[in-house]
């Protein structure tokens, strides 16, 4: 740099000095800036308007019908085509659930569902059952409800004649291999062990048992001793329960119609079986009020509000749909603003709501800090309250609440798959035909009288269940909102 200064110096003295103009930091009076509109492309005339202004028609919903026809054996079949993509997914729901189970084999209807999908069929051993699924990129998958069990196969179109046979042996002739019912029933256990480790798990198990009842078909759950007494007798026992009697097979997607119920009639029309199982549910609705503490020390309090949803087939279900999105929906609910926007105690609080053969379930959900928790379950309280008087609930509210229902109410029928399933979903619960078709017109026609016998039931004080999984210690008064039971296992909870 030394070496380059005289440099520099000679060539300045050699140059023409440079005129710097001055640099204007406040512009002159009379010379400021104004706003010029670019316009950069012109706008639609459809664009060019006020948004306010816009007007929408009516969102017009019509769920299209599969094709449903029955065999003589009593099992009710849907086709409905879809040759957007070479798949073809077939799905089979049987009358026989977690409610079937004997009560000292809880779990048992799980595992039947499973193995008869692992442990070989027909002719086939497990391995080759396996490497044929393999051999042709197909997906068979089973799993059991509370009413029903299902098994599904997803297949590949060009593959389906072929497949079709092997699924008709996993429903009607599966072999239980002994060392598949083993693994299967070791995943199990495992499971069962590792479900105490999930507080969201625990909060809703122990909801569920505090509604129902521990011992109902839909309160009781299964523990390592009820599943370690399973044997392989006791799975085959459960499916010779399996019955094409009330049973759906639901086909969908790219195949050829004629083709299809030659293979149905081929594969399911020699499947015999008796009468589906009988149930008896509990009639009674939720026990008197009191708060089930799950002692954990966690970082977030799980606080989980239950009351009673509809009966199925009620009319009770549109009110009550609506009742739970003014409370629960995500942004514009009650419980959200109150306990999320207002007093900022939750990053969210939601509700849901469900029928059920005798009585569904209502839950008010929400996650907090455990400083916070007798303050933030307090404020959840005092909405449900509020919202169980008279006309509580504004005409802005319920005006929301219907244009979510109707609009949303399209997005469970955005495939071939979801909608048959749907149909063959209703009509097993014993819902008239119409139901669906329907749905949206009742929703619409919901009435102010029966949107407050529906926040009555759904908010009714004396009846809430309210399970709070939290560190004891840190938690404060849980007994200023009733008695208060202790729970340190729910798997004991009685």
């Amino acid at each position: 740099m030394k070496r380059l200064l005289p440099l520099l110096m000679a060539m300045g003295c050699a140059t023409t000095p440079v005129t710097v103009e001055p640099v204007i930091t406040r512009p002159n009076p009379g010379l400021e800036a104004v706003p010029q509109k670019r316009v950069l492309a012109e706008l639609p005339a459809a664009l060019d308007i006020d948004p306010k202004a816009i007007t929408v028609a009516p969102l017009e919903v019509k769920v299209t019908r599969p094709e449903r026809y029955e065999l003589s054996n009593g099992l009710v079949v849907y086709l409905m085509e879809d040759h957007t993509s070479p798949l073809v997914l077939v799905r089979t729901l049987v009358p026989v659930g977690a409610v079937d189970e004997p009560a000292d084999r809880l779990g048992v209807s799980g595992i039947a569902a499973e193995l008869v999908t692992a442990g070989g069929a027909g002719s086939r051993t497990p391995e080759q059952l396996d490497e044929l699924l393999e051999f042709h990129a197909a997906d068979l998958n089973g799993g059991a409800a509370d009413e029903y069990s299902q098994v599904s196969l997803s297949v590949r179109s060009q593959d389906l004649a072929a497949l079709f046979p092997v699924f008709a042996d996993v429903l009607q002739r599966p072999r239980f291999d002994g060392a598949r019912f083993e693994v299967t029933k070791s995943r199990v256990l495992e499971s069962i062990k590792r479900r105490n480790d999930r507080p969201d798990g625990l909060a809703a198990r122990a909801l569920s048992k505090a509604l129902y009842g521990t011992d109902s078909l839909l309160g009781r759950e299964s523990s390592e001793a009820t599943v370690k007494a399973i044997t392989v007798d006791d799975v085959k026992k459960l499916h010779a329960k399996w019955t094409p009697k009330t049973a759906r097979l639901v086909i969908t997607g790219d195949f050829d119609r004629a083709a299809v119920k030659t293979l149905v009639e081929r594969a399911f029309a020699g499947w015999k079986g008796g009468p589906p199982p009988s149930r008896t549910f509990p009639t009674a609705g939720p026990p008197s009020r009191r708060v089930i503490l799950v002692p954990r020390a966690v970082a977030q309090v799980k606080v989980r509000i239950g009351g009673a949803g509809w009966t199925r087939r009620s009319p009770d279900e549109y009110p009550m749909r609506l009742v739970n999105t003014a409370l629960g929906s995500f942004g514009v609910g009650r419980l959200y603003r109150e306990i999320r926007d207002e007093r900022g105690l939750a990053y969210s609080a939601s509700s849901s709501v469900g029928g059920g053969p005798t009585f569904g379930q209502f839950t008010a959900s929400f996650d907090t800090r455990p400083q916070q928790a007798v303050q933030a379950l307090e404020v959840a309280l005092d909405v449900l309250t509020k919202t169980g008087a008279p006309d509580s609930l504004s005409k802005a509210e319920l005006a929301t609440a219907t244009d979510m229902a109707l609009n949303t109410f399209a997005f469970r029928f955005d495939s071939a798959s979801r909608i048959a399933w749907e149909r063959a979903l209703s009509e097993f619960f014993g819902y008239d035909d119409d139901y669906l078709d329907r749905y949206r017109d009742r929703i619409a026609q919901v009435t102010s009288a029966q949107v407050n016998a529906a926040t009555a039931t759904l908010t009714k004080p004396d009846a809430l269940q309210i399970v709070v999984v939290g560190p004891k210690d840190v938690l404060g008064d849980l007994s200023r909102f009733g008695p208060v039971t202790v729970i340190e296992d729910v798997d004991a909870f009685r």
